[in-house]
This record gives structure tokens, C-alpha cells and sequence, in this order.
């Protein structure tokens, strides 16, 4: 019998290819979920949410078994490569950390360098290296170590993931919306946060000289603030926080004309857009104040969209424009570009 390459062995059943397949698994369903449920604003999205925290931990439940197989082997044979493969090891265990931060709230933070949005930037460069570790290896996993052993292996993780997930859930409490966004200032609208998406910026013009336009004919903002009410929605930011306010609001369905287009195109000053299917009308709101107040500039001031059951992106600021248009509203990017 040809004896086992050492590097080859963990322990006496679970090797270091069906360890690398098992890190391949949870990885791949960690970064597909952790984008899923950043999209997704409706109460199904919990089951995403879930998935990518018990994906992630089960990243730091396979991680000793790692360490003792081919990493300590990799480290022996001194490639000219494994300075690259440290790297990856190091931005693994990084982007994991932030997100049991962000999880726990012993750090989640505002804006773009919370423990979030920093989880998510790292995420960008350890893919790229993800894929190469992969294809360079000489013994890379194929679909035969997907047996019994590794499923047995990867149930372990799992397990021991459940539990640190249960831990977790129990130490936080209810403060974390089923997102996994933190609550902030909820019915303070002073306190909430000033957040804006990627490189969009609040354009400086005063109420009393903006133009807005509905289905093309002009609306004065002080007509919705006569017509406003107050609708209570809860502003879901993918920044990683979560805020309840009262808003002062009119339904688009009030404000449009009957129409055969099948969709709505909410456009802000700065150009920002984001298209919705027009059936929803009816719960989509243009919002001038909360509790109350005006809003602030960085809250969208004079007016801004209310998009309950959707992410923060989908809130678009200082609208200047809403319009049927004949395309679908999924032909869109899931995350503006701009």
C-alpha cells in the first residue's frame, strides 16, 4: 500500500483536499448570501442573513484543521507564492472578524469605514486570490472529496457554527433587525446618521427654488407638506444600521396620473435613479419631513423617497423627477454604480 503524503492528512479521515473543498463551500455561500441579503429588505431576507453568519463561522470552525494540514505543510516547502497564499489566509480571517463585530456590536459603526462596509470591501480582494489559491494548487479538491467524510467534517462545522450563532443571538438581543443592521436613533431624527451611496453627494439648493416634476407637470414641495402624513417605515441601511421614523409623506399613488407604463423611474438631482415596478405606487411615498420637522439636507432635503420593505439605496434623496416609463424595473443594476 503507497504510503499517504503527510500533507495530505489532517487527521485519520478528514484530508486536507476535502478541508480545502469544505473552505471552497462555505466561502462561495458566504459571499453569495452576504450579497443576497444585502439587497433585500423584506422579512424573507432573514433566512439569507442566517445563512451567510452560519457560512462565515463555519469558515472559523474548518480554520485549525487548515493551520494543522496544508498550511503548516505550505510553510515548510517555502514557494515563492506563499507570501500571496499568507496574504489570503490573513484577509480570510480579517473579513470574518469584522463581520462577528458588526454582529455583536462590539464595533458596527457609520459610513464607509464601519465594520461592515469594510467587510464587504475585503471581500472584493480576497475573491480574486480565492479563485488563484484554487487553480494553483497541484492537489486542489475535486468533486470526489465531496463523500461521506466530508460531509461528516463539514456537519461538525456547521454545528459548532449553530452554536456560536446561538451564542451570538442571545449576547446582542433585539436590537438587530432581521438584516443584521444595528438600530440607531429610531424616532430621533436629529441622531440618525447621514449616509450616502458611494460617490453621490448633497447638492446645495434651497427648497424655495426646486424643481420637481411628477409624470412630467410640476409639483410645489409645499403642496406635499400641506397633503403629508405621517408614515411610520424603517430606514434599513446597507451601512449596517437601522433607524424608525415617522415620515411626513404623500403616496405616489395620490400624486400620479393612470398610466399604462409598466414602471416608475425616480430620479434625484445629483442623477442618482432607481426604477420601481409601478403596481407598488401605492406604497412608495414622497417624504418632506419626519416628526413633524423638515428634513435635513443629508436626510434628502427637500424631498425624498420612502421605500418601505426595501435597503436604504432604494430611498432615493432629493428627488427631482418621477416618471412611467415602458422597461422593466429589474433591468437595472442590484447596486447603483453610480
Amino acid at each position: 500500500m503507497p504510503a499517504v503524503r503527510p500533507e495530505l492528512r489532517i487527521g485519520t479521515w478528514l484530508t486536507a483536499r476535502r478541508v480545502d473543498l469544505l473552505l471552497g463551500i462555505a466561502a462561495t455561500v458566504a459571499a453569495g448570501t452576504g450579497l443576497a441579503s444585502w439587497a433585500v429588505g423584506t422579512d424573507w431576507g432573514r433566512w439569507l442573513t442566517i445563512a451567510h453568519a452560519l457560512a462565515g463561522l463555519s469558515l472559523l470552525a474548518l480554520a485549525p484543521a487548515k493551520l494543522r494540514g496544508s498550511v503548516r505543510t505550505g510553510l515548510k516547502r517555502r514557494r515563492a507564492t506563499r507570501w500571496l497564499s499568507m496574504l489570503l489566509g490573513a484577509l480570510v480571517t480579517a473579513t470574518v472578524v469584522l463581520g462577528v463585530l458588526h454582529a455583536t456590536g462590539l464595533w458596527h459603526g457609520v459610513g464607509y469605514w464601519s465594520a461592515l462596509w469594510t467587510h464587504v470591501l475585503l471581500v472584493a480582494f480576497v475573491a480574486p486570490l480565492l479563485v488563484w489559491h484554487i487553480v494553483s494548487r497541484p492537489g486542489r479538491p475535486t468533486v470526489a472529496d465531496l463523500d461521506r467524510r466530508a460531509f461528516v467534517g463539514g456537519g461538525i462545522a456547521l454545528a459548532a457554527a449553530g452554536a456560536a450563532y446561538w451564542i451570538q443571538q442571545f449576547a446582542v438581543g433585539d436590537n438587530r433587525r432581521f438584516t443584521g443592521s444595528h438600530e440607531v436613533a429610531s424616532f430621533k431624527p436629529a441622531e440618525m446618521p447621514t449616509t450616502m451611496w458611494l460617490n453621490d453627494s448633497s447638492p446645495r439648493v434651497v427648497a424655495s427654488d426646486w424643481e420637481l416634476t411628477v409624470a412630467g407637470e410640476p409639483v410645489a414641495i409645499e403642496s406635499l407638506r400641506d397633503r403629508a402624513a405621517p408614515v411610520t417605515a424603517d430606514l434599513d441601511c446597507t451601512g449596517g444600521w437601522w433607524s424608525r421614523q415617522a415620515w411626513d409623506a404623500v403616496p405616489l399613488a395620490e400624486l400620479l396620473p393612470p398610466s399604462d407604463e409598466p414602471t416608475l423611474e425616480v430620479t434625484s438631482l445629483t442623477g442618482y435613479s432607481r426604477l420601481f415596478p409601478a403596481r407598488d405606487a401605492a406604497n412608495l411615498y414622497l417624504a418632506v419631513g419626519y416628526g413633524g420637522e423638515p428634513l435635513r439636507r443629508g436626510h434628502g432635503a427637500p424631498v425624498r423617497l420612502v421605500a418601505p420593505g426595501r435597503r436604504g439605496f432604494w430611498w432615493v434623496k432629493w428627488v427631482s423627477s418621477i416618471q412611467a416609463v415602458n422597461r422593466p424595473w429589474w433591468l437595472q443594476l442590484p447596486f447603483p454604480a453610480e
